[in-house]
């Protein structure tokens, strides 16, 4: 006799039930295995920072004692090495307090220091990182060695100044610039890759703190084929005030990308390069607006009244912004300038009356 459907309903459900208990369980099981996990992570970890913090602390005591006392035990030092440089982990930790401190000091004291970084070996360690196959590891390795002063791997660092990870780039040109101190730029000569905005103001960054640089005339590379080479030495230049490079830079005014003719009017203006006027105001008509804005901005910086009818002839553009531009630079050519703009400002029938008095209102 065939099974109704009435009969068959109660072990259904007796399955279900017994789906949703092992589903459950299953859950619940889950679920303490992840608690589990989580809670001998943390130990873990709390084990580890606990043991790397005691391993530093007699680390430092050792790196102090080394520092301030006139000598230094020979048997304390082959105990030092034998217990903290043979394991990678305890070796790593004894070189970053060593360059850490390093930073830190001048004379005698970083001197001895580098005397026992060499001592133990440490040297070579960091060498051998520049051959790993992980950026990173050869990055930290470059630095360790700059921040230690190792002019013997300064070749080999070069290498890396056209890596294609622009980090590794950035660490090799720091890391040139710290140890030739005689020719600190000398990189750019073999630079390939582009210098990213980052990468110069690092550069720009660690010439300005270092205090035993020979400061290069950045008028050199100009005429480099690599545009953000040149618009880092424009900018260097600009810094250094070094204003025998005006003539030069007065040739980039023709330069064929627009981001170095930019920067070249923004140098002449800080330089304040007045043999620059003609030749801005010859180029104003084929630039770009932001290009003109910029020239706009820089001829009251090296011109007097001369510019004043060109700044009027901008007013009659159709462009809002360059005609404001225009503006602000009449208010800055001198007293007759000025007067131009307020007596605009004071004509209620002149189209441009709003605009002179935002101009006018305008802080320099």
């Amino acid at each position: 006799m065939e099974q109704t459907l009435l009969d068959i309903l109660p072990a259904i459900d007796d399955k279900l039930v017994q789906f949703n208990l092992y589903l459950t369980a299953g859950f619940v099981g889950l679920t303490l295995g992840l608690i589990a996990f989580i809670l001998l992570s943390r130990l873990r970890y709390g084990f580890r920072f606990t043991r790397r913090r005691r391993t530093e602390e007699d680390i430092q005591i050792f790196l102090t004692s080394y520092i301030f006392e006139d000598h230094t035990d020979e048997d304390a030092l082959t105990a030092f090495a034998s217990h903290y440089i043979q394991k990678r982990g305890h070796r790593q930790i004894v070189l970053e307090n060593i360059v850490s401190l390093h930073k830190n000091l001048i004379g005698e004291s970083a001197d001895k220091l580098r005397h026992l970084y060499q001592q133990l070996g440490l040297q070579q360690y960091c060498k051998q990182k520049l051959y790993s196959g992980y950026w990173h590891e050869i990055a930290k390795g470059i630095s360790e060695l700059a921040d230690m002063g190792i002019n013997k791997y300064s070749e080999l660092i070069r290498t890396f100044i056209n890596h294609p990870h622009p980090t590794l780039r950035s660490e090799a040109q720091i890391a040139l610039l710290k140890l030739k101190s005689d020719a600190p730029f000398s990189f750019l000569d073999d630079l390939k890759e582009p210098l990213l905005d980052w990468q110069q103001l690092q550069l720009a960054r660690a010439a300005y703190k270092s205090h035993v640089l020979t400061i290069p005339n950045f008028e050199r590379w100009l005429g480099s084929k690599e545009e953000s080479i040149v618009i880092f030495c424009l900018r260097m230049i600009s810094f250094y005030g070094q204003h025998s490079a005006s003539d030069t830079i007065l040739g980039l005014l023709q330069h064929p990308s627009a981001k170095v003719r930019e920067e070249a009017i923004i140098t002449l203006r800080q330089l304040e390069t007045c043999d620059a006027v003609p030749m801005l105001t010859n180029m104003f008509a084929n630039e770009s607006t932001d290009i003109q804005l910029e020239i706009l901005r820089t001829l009251p910086a090296i011109s007097d009244r001369q510019s004043i009818p060109f700044f009027e002839q901008i007013l009659g553009v159709e462009n809002r912004r360059l005609q404001l531009a225009a503006a602000r630079a009449l208010c800055q050519s001198g007293q007759e300038g000025k007067s131009k703009v307020l007596a605009i400002k004071n004509n209620p029938e002149h189209a441009l009356q709003q605009l002179a008095a935002t101009a006018l209102s305008y802080k320099v």
